[in-house]
């Protein structure tokens, strides 16, 4: 299922709860005065994780947070956690990546394999031999 977004009356809550006293906006994640700085609102539980999606989303599902300071680095992490979280079920439910060989030119033959003469296939060998007795 894809990623839920906040609607905007949700947005506008969470931008107000980041809101300082002056009316500057900081960021909830390190405190940061962000000024012009730009930044998202984020999922504090990655979304991904979610088990229920069917509840809406609160104020309290999400955070400010600015795109250099803690943005980018709790992307980075929540990509990792929902990766192995994939890849947990995936195991768990039995589900198995097909196997493929590896595509590409492969090796050149040498002169020397080139040169070579396959041997003669011999006949196969019997296993059982009737005796007359």
């Amino acid at each position: 299922m894809a990623r839920r977004e906040f609607t905007k009356a949700v947005y506008a809550q969470i931008v107000k709860r980041a809101m300082l006293p002056s009316g500057e906006i900081a960021c909830e994640g390190c405190g940061l005065v962000l000024g012009k700085k730009t930044y998202h609102i984020d999922h504090t539980i990655p979304d991904g994780l979610q088990v229920d999606k069917s509840r809406r989303l609160t104020a309290a599902d999400g955070k400010l947070l600015g795109v250099e300071c803690c943005h980018k680095p709790k992307t980075a992490e929540d990509v990792k956690i929902i990766s192995k979280a994939k890849r947990v079920e995936a195991n768990y439910l039995g589900i198995k990546a097909p196997k493929q060989k590896l595509r590409g030119p492969g090796f050149p033959k040498s002169p020397k394999a080139e040169r070579r003469r396959p041997k003669p296939i011999l006949p196969p060998r019997q296993l059982y031999k009737e005796i007359d007795a």
